[in-house]
């Protein structure tokens, strides 16, 4: 359907803040005449650092008008009605999902986590044999939440660029020099890290399952946000990210996530790709660990991030065994 049929008979609307939100789209709460509610996402082309840092230009409404989002599982609820492209950007069109989503700041069981990561394997499963799809490109993907990055966004409107800056300045000051060193490499010139990685076989990622945009209801996984950070990757790419963004949140050991992981990709499963990953996912969120582990305010968590860090710099070390930038 095209987004006027699906909008017509509108009679209220009000704005939808999103909590952990850090791109700059702006959504909406839509109410029709026969009562059915509907959220609206309004993207604008460039509109946001997220969707400049990874050359975004149209991916959620590409997804929807290529038919991709047609051929995910039927496990996966991705709540997307209709897209289109409007002048300066696009239009998403959603059911309103919210009361199945992980509430702000809630946990997660060990099961329901692996209820995520077996709908997200069906996701590889269905697209593993498929060409691989102009979306996200995986230097993009490791270099979004890099130093360039806050360096381009200097001086703009959005607080996070300045965050990823002096986070990625205090990773030098506290992680173990061995690992510092390469993975700040890589998260200045990603593309021979992305070259690595694409060696090994590639699927679509959905490419930001955090716990925002994921929720439950009887027999899906729903999960938002399709478009900016979806790609081809390896499988590995999914859940070193789920992992990193979500790990304080979930009622198991990261050991644990990632043994539901290897079960869930069964035969296609790739040890090597993911100790790749896990590097992978140290140059994302490196700079987010840094700033919990050194700067928190609750001495509890303080401890709790400077050991996800030291986890983190571990994985680092066994990939760059096999592995460097330089």
């Amino acid at each position: 359907a095209d987004v006027s049929s699906l909008l017509a008979g509108v009679v209220s609307r009000e704005p939808l803040a999103v909590a952990d939100g850090r791109s700059g789209s702006l959504l909406e709460r839509v109410t029709l005449a026969g009562g059915e509610v509907l959220v609206v996402k309004h993207v604008r082309d460039g509109g946001d650092w997220i969707m400049r840092a990874s050359h975004d230009h149209g991916r959620a409404a590409e997804l929807w008008s290529s038919g991709v989002l047609g051929r995910v599982p039927e496990v996966i609820d991705h709540a997307v009605l209709g897209a289109e492209q409007v002048t300066g950007g696009w239009v998403v069109i959603m059911r309103d999902v919210s009361a199945a989503l992980v509430p702000g700041h809630a946990r997660i069981s060990r099961a329901d986590s692996r209820r995520v990561l077996e709908a997200a394997a069906a996701l590889h499963a269905a697209f593993a044999d498929g060409p691989p799809l102009r979306l996200c490109p995986l230097a993009d993907r490791y270099g979004f939440l890099s130093p360039a990055t806050a360096r381009r966004e200097a001086g703009g409107a959005d607080e996070v660029p300045g965050l990823i800056g002096r986070g990625w300045e205090r990773f030098a000051e506290i992680a173990p020099a061995d690992v510092a060193g390469p993975v700040l490499a890589v998260a200045e010139r990603p593309e021979p890290f992305a070259a690595a990685l694409s060696a090994f076989p590639s699927t679509l990622v959905q490419g930001d399952l955090k716990l925002g945009n994921l929720g439950f209801t009887e027999d899906r996984v729903v999960m938002l946000d399709w478009g900016t950070q979806t790609g081809w990757a390896p499988a590995a790419v999914e859940v070193a990210w789920y992992l990193a963004i979500n790990w304080s949140r979930i009622d198991a050991t990261r050991e644990q996530v990632l043994d539901d992981f290897r079960a869930a990709e069964g035969g296609r499963h790739d040890e090597d790709a993911l100790r790749l990953a896990l590097l992978g996912g140290l140059v994302q969120l490196g700079w987010d660990k840094a700033l919990h582990a050194s700067g928190h305010p609750d001495p509890a968590i303080r401890a709790r991030e400077a050991a996800d860090l030291a986890w983190w710099a571990d994985r680092a070390r066994d990939a760059l065994e096999v592995w460097s930038p330089s």
